[in-house]
């Protein structure tokens, strides 16, 4: 997802949200320190607080929620992905929602804790939080850096589902043509060995090249400039009929090397989720351990 103009809503609002949470931890534990008399009403308690973990007091546990209920929200995202037809918002709508409400909750922690560590709970719970919020960030500008890359070093793309199909049918193209090819070579005509050639590049080259499962990681057709120097030399010892199955074979190492490109880009795009949707969940995990730990601390003290 790219962060254009669409976007500018979103900062704003999630801009002034952070700010007026910001002049509230000032008024709550502060007042002093702003030229304007604020108060706010007694359900939030005492002005400055009395109590030493800031987290615990009203405003900072109404901090916690919010941040809490974004948590809930932004996992809630890979559900409105599946449900594309629920009358809820369009993905796109959700997809700045998330990313956006997701920064907010920066300031709401950072608030929550009272700019403070805290014991091993808090600062594995911290960590965990830096760790999500870091993998969402690089997934972020990898969306928004990455696919104009991609339109530049790939004129053409392959549907991402079809790949492992279009490079089975690359490789029965050029399996077919090399029986083809060693049935012209046992036929044989006196003095042309273009068969013989086609068929020694189609096995030792191209055959390898295409039956990879995986990236092709080949010295040779991976690379676009050493193919086309193979492909100038294989056209020129063979006789001008059979340089039309040359440009074929060029053809399908091309679209082979185009669909392994894809596929590394495709990994970086994608593969950040690999980490952030894991440790994402692990956080709402844990911050649930947490509000049960603080709850029963809290009452526990009022005891």
């Amino acid at each position: 997802m790219r962060i254009d103009r669409s976007h500018l809503p979103w900062i704003l609002a999630v801009a002034g949200v952070a700010v007026f949470a910001a002049v509230s931890y000032l008024v709550n534990l502060h007042p002093d320190l702003l030229p304007f008399g604020l108060k706010f009403p007694a359900l939030l308690g005492p002005v400055p607080p009395t109590r030493a973990n800031y987290g615990g007091t009203p405003l900072g546990l109404l901090f916690g929620i919010v941040a809490f209920g974004i948590f809930l929200f932004a996992a809630a995202l890979g559900v409105r992905k599946k449900k594309r037809l629920w009358p809820i918002g369009s993905v796109q709508t959700w997809l700045k929602a998330h990313l956006w409400l997701t920064v907010l909750t920066v300031p709401l922690v950072v608030l929550h804790s009272g700019f403070r560590m805290g014991g091993p709970h808090t600062t594995g719970l911290l960590a965990l939080y830096a760790l999500v919020m870091g993998s969402g960030i690089f997934g972020v500008i990898l969306q928004h850096f990455l696919p104009p890359v991609m339109r530049e070093h790939l004129p053409r793309e392959v549907v991402f589902e079809q790949i492992p199909f279009v490079r089975a049918s690359l490789l029965e193209a050029a399996t077919k043509m090399r029986t083809q090819v060693a049935e012209a070579a046992a036929l044989g005509v006196s003095g042309d060995t273009s068969p013989h050639i086609l068929g020694r590049f189609l096995d030792e080259e191209c055959l390898p090249f295409l039956s990879l499962k995986k990236e092709a990681r080949t010295p040779h057709l991976e690379s676009s400039q050493s193919a086309a120097e193979m492909f100038k030399i294989l056209k020129v010892n063979v006789h001008a009929e059979w340089r039309p199955r040359v440009d074929e074979i060029e053809a399908w190492c091309e679209t082979r090397r185009l669909m392994n490109l894809q596929t590394r880009f495709q990994h970086w795009l994608h593969g950040w989720l690999l980490v952030h949707v894991p440790t994402s969940f692990a956080l709402i995990i844990v911050t649930i351990w947490h509000a049960w730990a603080g709850v029963r601390f809290l009452v526990t003290q009022t005891h």
